[in-house]
């Protein structure tokens, strides 16, 4: 199993045909057929292009906003085709690009273009990318603003289907979730370290990136004076999909919406990605 990592971190302007990523960073060819599957999402995006937009995700394709609401297709899929204001190009920068087989995950700052003279709020968004054929496919998304999101506006989403773990891969993916969320309880940071990748980072509920170096730090530190034990069951709403050697596992807590994305390394799952979206309420 191959595995690439590359990151931009100088700011690139985007058109609605293309990423326009240039310099010294080279791209191997399944991590440019990504990047153009991306393009091809945001333009439909961008032109309300519903049904291309459904051709470019796969059927059991989620999306998590940033005020943590969570959509299957068919909801999603209204809200790619909703009226409203034009949308234009945004801007992205610090692309994280990383290929497992034949599934990938994408990870970039987003900041929108202005509505009506207003900037939008400013976003980390993560894909995982899952190859069908010859096409990839986006099969989960999330984005994280920078700024406190607004409050959801419109009917709820659909629940999702009930999940439970079925085959092999995600029994497996799953437990080792389960190891990763008792190490934190349990501030065991040699665990910790264990099922983590060295290009393990995290994205907070509030916008904040932190690196695996960062979480390592948090766990050795002492625990703040009077602070209550971390819950043995903090984790509600779980699911979890596996593509080729990637598995995606979603759940609430509190008032969040958090993301852990697993990767298939010599046969063990190891977390390369948590992020966090905030639950945010309807405004009454």
């Amino acid at each position: 199993m191959r595995q690439r990592h590359l990151v931009w971190l100088v700011g690139v302007c985007v058109a609605a045909a293309g990423w326009g990523l240039t310099g010294s960073a080279q791209t191997s060819p399944a991590e440019k057929a990504v990047m153009q599957a991306i393009d091809q999402i945001n333009t439909a995006f961008q032109h309300r292009d519903a049904k291309a937009y459904e051709g470019l995700t796969t059927a059991d394709f989620v999306r998590v906003g940033s005020n943590g609401r969570a959509f299957g297709r068919s909801d999603w899929l209204k809200n790619v085709a909703a009226p409203g204001a034009e949308r234009g190009p945004g801007k992205y920068d610090q692309v994280s690009v990383r290929v497992y087989g034949d599934a990938a995950v994408v990870t970039y700052r987003n900041t929108p273009a202005a509505v009506g003279g207003q900037p939008g709020n400013a976003s980390y968004l993560t894909r995982v990318m899952a190859k069908e054929g010859t096409q990839w496919k986006m099969a989960l998304a999330q984005s994280t603003d920078l700024q406190p999101p607004p409050a959801p506006t419109g009917p709820e989403p659909a629940a999702l289907p009930a999940w439970s773990a079925s085959t092999p891969a995600e029994k497996e993916a799953l437990a080792t979730f389960q190891a990763i969320q008792k190490a934190n309880r349990d501030r065991d940071v040699a665990a910790w370290e264990r099922l983590s990748a060295p290009d393990h980072f995290s994205i907070s509920s509030t916008g904040s990136r932190g690196s695996r170096a960062d979480r390592v730090a948090a766990l050795k530190a002492p625990p703040a004076a009077g602070a209550a034990p971390a819950a043995a069951t903090g984790e509600q709403n779980v699911r979890l999909m596996v593509k080729s050697d990637v598995a995606a596992v979603t759940w609430t807590a509190g008032n969040s919406r958090s993301l852990k994305i697993l990767a298939r390394k010599g046969g063990q799952w190891q977390q390369v990605l948590q992020q966090g979206s905030p639950i945010v309420a309807v405004k009454k």
